[in-house]
């Protein structure tokens, strides 16, 4: 077997919270910034839209990872200076084994405390992680016990822990860090060449593996254009991916632009995602987008599987 499904989602912290609180959390997110108009059309009726949406989208995928009776999760992510501080930031990183948590409370919100632990499975990820080297791509790991380095009251990123709390259904977990925040980063087609290489090696495993992406779409929450959203940029990404196109994707890193930095940054995680599942033979649908300005984020949904994948 290999990689036999793959899931998508977006990351903002207001997809994992009620819509009572989506004032508080997109005040947060936003701080000063200069909205754009189109955040004048998120009514009540939107936001409500909004909300039965998203769980609809979380629902559609925790569903697709039980039918597809999985024997652990790859769950791709970004730190954000959470594990690695800058004496350390790795490219690509495995934790190998042990458990790994984190806590995303938003505390300056006046949320307690509520950290979640994850077991990992050591012997895929050393198998992966082994199998990438000979491959020759450079891994970094993290055995056994999890240290942060970062934030070590934090943990893991919100991305991470809110996505796996959601959806892996106490699978156990392979995270992989891909650098997408911290200069020098992968280069696309790097990033394409990996993905395909992880594909390679989870086939040689004999377990049934899904794939999971936290991160992105585009965004800025907490930058300079916080509440800002490429839209287009966003459709295009998952359209090319829908099309089995991530080698197009994969080509945006090619340049450097202000609508890249932030959430947008965290896109690297879906070219890596595209190219692993069309390696393992698995067709891409969107099953939902949405522009939420009061979240800060392009928020989609994307589901990889094929009878023949399956």
């Amino acid at each position: 077997m290999s990689i036999i499904m793959g899931a998508g989602l977006s990351y903002s912290p207001l997809m994992y919270r009620p819509r009572s609180c989506w004032s508080a959390v997109s005040d947060h997110l936003v701080g000063e910034a200069v909205q754009p108009a189109a955040r004048a059309d998120e009514t009540g009726e939107r936001l409500a839209d909004y909300e039965t949406r998203i769980a609809a989208g979380f629902d559609k995928l925790a569903s697709l990872i039980v039918e597809a009776k999985l024997d652990a999760l790859v769950l791709l992510h970004a730190d954000r200076g959470d594990v690695f501080d800058l004496s350390n930031t790795p490219q690509l990183h495995f934790q190998v084994g042990g458990e790994i948590w984190g806590d995303p409370a938003l505390s300056p919100l006046g949320e307690p405390s509520s950290p979640a632990h994850f077991p990992c499975d050591e012997a895929l990820g050393e198998f992966l992680s082994e199998e990438l080297v000979r491959r020759g791509f450079d891994i970094s790991e993290g055995r056994a016990q999890f240290r942060p380095l970062g934030d070590k009251g934090r943990g893991a990123s919100p991305a991470l822990t809110e996505a796996a709390a959601r959806l892996s259904g106490g699978l156990p977990i392979i995270p992989l860090h891909v650098n997408c925040h911290v200069e020098p980063v992968l280069p696309g087609r790097r990033l394409h060449s990996f993905g395909r290489a992880l594909a390679q090696s989870a086939a040689l495993t004999g377990r049934r593996l899904g794939l999971l992406v936290s991160g992105g779409l585009s965004g800025n929450p907490g930058g300079a254009m916080a509440g800002w959203i490429d839209d287009i940029l966003d459709r295009w990404v998952l359209t090319r991916l829908e099309r089995g196109q991530s080698r197009d994707v994969a080509q945006i890193w090619d340049v450097r632009s202000r609508t890249l930095q932030g959430n947008s940054a965290e896109m690297r995680l879906w070219t890596v995602a595209g190219a692993a599942l069309e390696e393992a033979g698995c067709q891409a649908r969107t099953l939902d987008y949405m522009p939420v300005h009061h979240g800060a984020t392009g928020v989609g949904f994307m589901a990889w599987e094929t009878t023949s994948c399956r």
